[in-house]
């Protein structure tokens, strides 16, 4: 990029389709918190959000000529992110490797004298969704993280994923029991 004027997304977003590796380092700039929270979401462990991040960026780089201005950038490069995300899921639930780490909650708290069981309760809550995340088929996170973490449309996730609008909310439907059902249960509650 030249000095001076910082160029706007669509000038930086045609410049990158047309092979600018500097216009398209600025989107990753751009886009890079917002990836890495879905990857981190994805997978629950920062190494591996760093993983994703970096791969799904590579990838969006490689495929850049491919993507059609006149559509939204965060819907396509989500799509990306999260399809990397599901395969790397994938690929270490075959190795078996298996991890938790902060996720969803807000870590980094104390608890004080006046509220330290509702901390722990929280924490153990915290806990056993996060537990209950991980649990999911890489289908149902994808659509739950997209959902609860990043807050999108049920036809972002849609256009997101590739997926219809019903298979959203069915998926949702069905990671919602499921991350209830076992919250209540490792909480100590019957279903």
């Amino acid at each position: 990029m030249t000095a001076g004027l910082a160029a706007s997304e669509p000038e930086l977003l045609e410049k990158a389709v047309n092979g600018d590796r500097e216009a398209f380092g600025e989107i990753v700039k751009m886009y890079e918190k917002r990836v890495f929270r879905v990857a981190r979401r994805m997978s629950n462990c920062d190494d591996d959000a760093w993983d994703i991040t970096q791969e799904a960026f590579i990838k969006a780089m490689k495929a850049m000529h491919n993507f059609n201005t006149e559509y939204r950038f965060f819907t396509w490069m989500y799509r990306i992110v999260t399809n990397t995300a599901i395969n790397m899921t994938r690929s270490r639930s075959r190795r078996g490797e298996v991890e938790f780490d902060e996720g969803y909650g807000g870590g980094g708290r104390t608890a004080t004298a006046d509220n330290a069981i509702q901390e722990t309760n929280r924490d153990l809550l915290v806990q056993a969704v996060k537990k209950a995340v991980q649990r999911l088929t890489p289908a149902l996170r994808a659509v739950f993280v997209l959902r609860v973490d990043q807050e999108l449309s049920y036809e972002e996730i849609a256009e997101t994923l590739g997926i219809a609008t019903g298979t959203v909310m069915s998926r949702l439907n069905r990671a919602r029991s499921s991350v209830k059902t076992f919250v209540v249960t490792e909480l100590g509650g019957e279903p």
